[in-house]
């Protein structure tokens, strides 16, 4: 995997913000929100850390080859998403704790690391969150879903239900329907989850919007707010 694009902060660096892209895009893609958060006064402190994932055969695809976090085996409107690659999570799960650990190593309490993503990312950070034996200050998934839903009760850690969670969708997504984002955030209580805040954005695709921005700025000056 390439070496992840950082965005340095602007004044004295105490917290982190780990961002994974979705499939087929890459570190750049979602580079420029990072950039033009990091110029924000209440911002200045973060360092943002944002990996590309490998480039592996996508079945969902034909067996095309792209960047990807996991294998998807099928995207049907009407039936919905397929992946079934626990695998891959896993590996993935296990590089997003490792930027983690970079962090620490490098002076920053676990507990000012939030790790997030879009899509495919959101799954992994979703997992990486529920499943740290670190305490994290949160997870932002954007457009995403919660893998293995059926298996992360037996992997959560005593402290996951009390991490901040933000999910935003939006109700005209295709790709990833709104209904997923809905049902992982009733999983997510149901495991007994207590700071999740989801949100719906009317009219937004498989995207970001101006409005689901500035509901994760104020999640991210809430949760990692200045020292």
């Amino acid at each position: 995997m390439p070496n992840p694009f950082i965005v340095e902060p602007l004044g004295k660096h105490t917290a982190s913000i780990i961002f994974a892209h979705g499939l087929g895009d890459s570190a750049a893609g979602w580079a420029p929100l990072a950039q033009a958060l990091s110029r924000k006064p209440q911002f200045a402190h973060v360092r943002w850390v944002l990996p590309t994932a490998p480039v592996a055969p996508v079945t969902a695809n034909g067996g095309y080859r792209m960047t990807s976090w996991f294998d998807i085996q099928q995207i049907d409107p009407r039936a919905g998403l397929k992946a079934e690659d626990d695998a891959g999570m896993l590996a993935s799960v296990r590089t997003v704790s490792q930027l983690v650990s970079a962090e620490v190593d490098a002076g920053i309490p676990s507990d000012r690391v939030l790790v997030g993503g879009f899509s495919q990312g959101a799954v992994v950070s979703y997992l990486a969150g529920l499943t740290s034996e670190r305490k994290l200050a949160g997870v932002v998934a954007l457009s995403g879903w919660l893998g293995m839903a059926g298996k992360v009760k037996a992997m959560m850690t005593d402290h996951a239900t009390k991490l901040p969670i933000f999910h935003g969708h939006g109700d005209a997504d295709p790709i990833v329907e709104h209904r997923f984002g809905q049902q992982t955030v009733d999983k997510l209580r149901e495991l007994g989850c207590k700071d999740v805040t989801f949100k719906t954005y009317s009219g937004m695709q498989h995207s970001l919007c101006e409005e689901e921005q500035e509901d994760l700025e104020q999640f991210i000056a809430r949760v990692l707010p200045p020292n």
